[in-house]
């Protein structure tokens, strides 16, 4: 996966958490980064234009981050993005769920950004 050709949708409720990842996804050299701040918001974005990946937070107001990559999984057009679940939880047991949901990876906070970019180049 070349990271310059991505498309990468960031879904975080928190701001500076939002902006730390496109930061290190733009020094890796990721060039099309959008972000949604809750799951409704990133739905509407990926039904207009589905990303290659997501990063999306665990635990948000609303619809959770587990129930958002099933809702991603569940649609067949957007089956195909790499899916990348970044969690303050750490632990085997919500690695298993978020891989349950349809997460390809997890990441546990604070998320670095070699450990990001490492997660992404191990992708299938």
């Amino acid at each position: 996966m070349r990271l310059a050709d991505l498309d990468v949708l960031i879904v975080d409720d928190h701001d500076a958490m939002r902006a730390m990842l496109a930061r290190a996804l733009d020094a890796a050299g990721v060039r099309r980064v959008r972000t949604a701040a809750n799951a409704a918001s990133a739905l509407a974005q990926l039904t207009q234009r589905a990303a290659d990946l997501v990063l999306a937070d665990r635990n948000m107001p609303g619809t959770d981050g587990l129930s958002f990559v099933a809702a991603v999984r569940a649609n067949p057009a957007l089956r195909t993005a790499r899916i990348i679940m970044i969690s303050g939880h750490a632990g085997a047991e919500h690695a298993e769920a978020a891989r349950a949901a349809g997460a390809d990876a997890v990441l546990t906070k604070p998320v670095s950004p070699r450990a990001l970019i490492a997660a992404i180049a191990a992708l299938p």
